[in-house]
């Protein structure tokens, strides 16, 4: 799929309303960090069961990815977008009103159901309407907009939490999604779908034959794993009671410095994706994200009484590094054919949400381990060894990521010699 000669602004105009919906997205799969005392005491959960409810929405996320990228590159986007909007929007007024644990974990299940479609659908307008030679800046600016919701979804969701109460808070975010939805009626019928059908003609397994015969799709879904699980984990659920509990923070205050991680994200893609097409290059730009983790995650759970200036740093500098990640979907679309290019995103946004459905009850129940009995207001409290033992999973994890990003194969600069791959943009 490439960008058809229309005017620049229509593209840009309709490439927000996905940027919109992904925005959504990411503010509902953090906001669960802010509300951890009020979902625990109000549901009587554990840590363990905290971290499932939370999962549910990363669940049907991660299930959905290689379906949707088929259907995607059979219809277009412009129709599963809008279905999923109002999806999401009832998924959301669903939890914000349920008194019952499993009706809010079925409300997390239609939000993420919902969400599933945003990141891969705002691509693929993207592609549809602006310059491909920009593609991984583009994705950058995708991220970018979405870590805004993610900011979003810590200390102002916080603030307005203290003032209104999480359900009025989570129920407003319906009816934003809502009006999104409205838009997309309006503007996503001049999405020019023919284009994606005119290149979607290859078969379910065939087109699934033709992703698995690329080594890149297996490399880029691993650093994948270990590059995103971090943000789900940490930035979305973990971070905010260990800085509480750590520096003895206020909730709004701990919300505020756990978004400094999502900004330098928001703020690292886009200057990723420029660098990387700017260089021509993909894989050296890749691997420097993950090398540069490994030492931050080693300071960060090595230095005893680190103070909190230096963890904000680190933070902010942790998210900026791990910006990189956002051109693998740059690396998956010059690794395949243009005609399964919706199915290949769609694994590989598969394995990121997959791996961060399990990594948030994991780090749950590795916290429910190392739990000594202490309880605060009904809630169980952890102490800071705790907390740190869980996250040792992280700094581990980017060690993986440097082993699968020395395994790429570079495919700006130099066509892949790979059975089914495409030849790359120059």
């Amino acid at each position: 799929m490439a960008a058809p000669r229309h005017a620049l602004w229509l593209g840009w105009l309709i490439w927000s309303l996905g940027a919109a919906f992904y925005l959504f997205a990411y503010f509902q799969r953090v906001s669960p960090s802010v509300m951890t005392d009020s979902l625990m005491r109000e549901f009587g959960v554990t840590a363990a069961s905290l971290g499932n409810l939370s999962a549910f929405y990363f669940y049907p996320y991660a299930l959905l990815q290689i379906p949707l990228g088929l259907m995607i590159d059979r219809i277009g986007p412009g129709r599963l977008m809008i279905g999923a909007a109002l999806l999401s929007a009832a998924g959301a007024a669903v939890f914000s009103t349920t008194t019952s644990l499993e009706m809010a974990a079925f409300g997390r299940f239609l939000i993420g159901a919902g969400s599933s479609v945003s990141w891969v659908g705002a691509l693929t307008l993207a592609l549809l309407w602006l310059p491909p030679q920009r593609f991984a800046m583009v994705s950058g600016l995708t991220l970018l907009v979405g870590l805004c919701g993610a900011a979003l979804g810590q200390a102002p969701l916080a603030a307005v939490i203290a003032l209104v109460g999480w359900r009025t808070a989570i129920l407003w975010s319906a009816g934003f999604i809502g009006l999104v939805a409205l838009a997309m009626m309006v503007l996503l019928r001049k999405t020019p779908e023919t284009a994606a059908k005119t290149t979607a003609r290859t078969g379910v397994l065939q087109g699934l034959k033709m992703v698995a015969r690329v080594r890149n799709t297996w490399m880029v879904s691993l650093y994948t794993v270990f590059m995103v699980t971090p943000m789900a984990a940490f930035g979305g659920l973990w971070g905010v009671p260990y800085a509480m509990e750590a520096y003895g923070l206020s909730r709004p205050a701990a919300g505020a410095t756990m978004s400094l991680m999502l900004i330098g994200w928001g703020i690292g893609g886009p200057i990723a994706g420029w660098i990387s097409d700017s260089l021509k290059r993909r894989k050296s730009v890749m691997l420097s994200g993950p090398i540069i983790l490994l030492g931050i995650w080693s300071v960060i759970l090595g230095v005893p009484d680190l103070p909190l200036t230096a963890l904000r740093v680190l933070l902010f500098c942790g998210g900026l590094f791990s910006g990189v990640s956002i051109i693998n979907f740059a690396i998956t679309r010059e690794s395949n054919r243009p005609e399964v290019t919706g199915l290949a995103m769609g694994i590989i946004n598969t394995a990121g949400m997959g791996a961060s459905a399990l990594m948030l009850p994991f780090i749950g129940f590795l916290l429910d381990q190392g739990w000594d009995g202490a309880m605060r207001d009904g809630v169980r409290v952890y102490d800071v060894a705790t907390y740190r033992g869980a996250f040792l999973t992280f700094g581990i994890g980017m060690a993986i990521a440097v082993v699968a990003g020395l395994l790429f194969r570079e495919t700006y600069a130099k066509p892949l010699e790979v059975s089914g791959a495409a030849t790359p943009s120059r």
